[in-house]
């Protein structure tokens, strides 16, 4: 047997391992020069227990942002002085993020999230629940700029739902996976919001409707800052956790959002924890009791 038979037969192995390993075993590959003006049929399920005595029982539905930031005034969300990004926060803090996947039945992210950080948006750190799935990975990709790029959230055989501006399909030729496959990608039209449309060229609102069609009532928006600030115009964002790291960047990203923009989106702060060293910070709509108001921290 040569080595790149060996090779192949190793990579193959490891990625029904890993299908096995995280309850799925869809796969795709995204190609070029098929019709991208199309929405697949089908509609994805998820399949959640709350039986596991580490997850909990609460049952949280509407929209998580969670975001972290630097220690300086601008709320840096990297550091333009590093070369590869790198995490900052502490593992306890990690350890929250991943319980908060858990919880969701949707993980939403921006196009650039994906791109610079080649991230998975898997639940990895802390154990599902018997029987219960990945949570659904949703990317705002409005000119389709992703399809045929090596990502990992394309190919490790997990169900993801990628949402794209309609015009994008008749300026791009871009080849959709067939309804078999693990990816959807959903169409939509223009935002009409002007204020937002400087944002992000796609409705919040209309995404998260969209997705309560699909069954996915809890999502958690994960980044990056443009998507977090499009979700806190719209007014869509219920809950956030804002967790603030004590290092500060040479060169930090603005996210350019403050306390200003969460109290403009409807959001009061109503307290703070300490995680491994972070300041993690709890924000909610005006008449919405955090899902356990008598200890912040225990949940998610």
């Amino acid at each position: 047997m040569t080595m790149a038979l060996k090779l192949s037969l190793w990579a193959a192995l490891l990625s029904l391992a890993t299908a096995f390993m995280h309850g799925s075993s869809c796969q795709h590959t995204l190609k070029k020069n098929v019709d991208a003006k199309s929405e697949p049929s089908y509609v994805l399920k998820l399949s959640a227990s709350e039986e596991n005595n580490e997850q909990s029982t609460t049952k949280v539905t509407g929209v998580t942002l969670k975001m972290a930031f630097d220690s300086s005034p601008v709320w840096g969300v990297a550091d333009l002085s590093e070369t590869k990004s790198e995490r900052f926060t502490s593992p306890e803090s990690l350890d929250m993020v991943h319980r908060l996947r858990r919880d969701s039945s949707a993980v939403l992210v921006g196009r650039g999230t994906v791109e610079f950080d080649n991230c998975s948006l898997s639940v990895r750190r802390v154990e599902l629940g018997e029987g219960q799935e990945q949570p659904v990975r949703v990317i705002l990709d409005p000119s389709l700029s992703l399809v045929g790029g090596e990502y990992a959230i394309f190919n490790d055989g997990l169900k993801t739902i990628v949402y794209y501006s309609q015009s994008a399909a008749q300026d791009k030729d871009v080849s959709l996976p067939s309804s078999d496959d693990c990816v959807t990608f959903v169409p939509l039209a223009q935002s009409d919001d002007e204020k937002n449309d400087k944002i992000l060229s796609l409705s919040p609102s209309e995404i998260v409707q969209d997705l309560a069609t699909r069954g996915l009532t809890h999502i958690m928006v994960e980044g990056g800052p443009a998507t977090a600030r499009a979700f806190l115009h719209s007014g869509v964002v219920d809950r956030a956790i804002l967790v603030r790291a004590p290092v500060e960047f040479q060169e930090p990203v603005p996210a350019q959002m403050d306390e200003d923009t969460m109290k403009t989106a409807g959001l009061n702060m109503i307290g703070t924890t300490e995680m491994g060293g972070d300041v993690v910070e709890y924000w909610t709509r005006e008449g919405l009791e955090w899902p356990n108001p008598d200890d912040l921290s225990s949940w998610p």
